[in-house]
């Protein structure tokens, strides 16, 4: 597949906001653990460690995807395993959201603990669908790429005379009777006499059957 200039621009800008949103969400969820990792729920952590790993992994994936040269198979199979990995881990969270405790000793603070929670839980699902938008507008260009690919079909010479065209069996007669002109006109009078009497004799030798065939009605 040839890639368009026009999407190798859309391309590179949509890897560059996912990266700066997979580098934003990182080091946001990162200091978020740090600073939060007394007063949150035990369960919660190892999940948001997941998404920090996956945010990471993300970044340098894109990166290697934006030096290299574009394939599509490559672009593919790598957005497959990035969505599978961002959508596992954000519907992990959704799931265990509720569930999640919030041990703080005052309101106050359960109150911001369950507003971190909500965001979080919103924002994990932002760079899945930049991922799925991607994946449509590549999947777009690829079937755009493969229609205008396609060969042309090609007209095959039928074995049969009376089926090929006018042209080609009028260039070969001409090209046969040339041949046989300049065959007759280069030779001697006895070739020439000889060439007269060898037609009658390649006549006769053609089977009696090939050449006249009658209905049953008349035999």
């Amino acid at each position: 597949m040839a890639p368009s200039p026009l999407f190798l621009k859309i391309r590179a800008i949509a890897f560059s906001l996912i990266i700066f949103f997979s580098l934003l969400w990182t080091t946001l969820l990162s200091v978020y653990l740090y600073y939060e990792w007394d007063t949150s729920d035990p369960a919660e952590r190892p999940i948001v460690a997941v998404m920090i790993f996956t945010d990471t992994l993300t970044l340098i994936m894109l990166l290697v995807l934006l030096i290299l040269e574009f394939k599509a198979w490559l672009d593919a199979a790598r957005l497959l395993f990035l969505m599978l990995a961002h959508i596992g881990s954000a519907a992990v969270f959704a799931f265990w959201n509720p569930s999640f405790q919030c041990p703080t000793s005052s309101p106050d603070a359960e109150g911001i603990c369950r507003l971190l929670n909500l965001y979080i839980l919103v924002a994990s699902w932002l760079i899945p669908v930049l991922l799925i938008l991607y994946a449509v507008g590549l999947a777009i260009a690829m079937v755009r790429a493969s229609r205008h690919n396609e060969p042309p079909m090609l007209e095959r010479d039928s074995i049969l005379p009376m089926m090929r065209p006018t042209s080609d069996v009028a260039a070969h007669v001409l090209s046969y009777s040339c041949s046989s002109e300049k065959s007759i006109n280069g030779s001697t009078p006895e070739d020439r006499r000889k060439h007269i009497s060898e037609v009658p004799s390649r006549t006769h030798s053609t089977p009696h059957n090939s050449l006249t065939k009658f209905p049953p009605f008349l035999v």
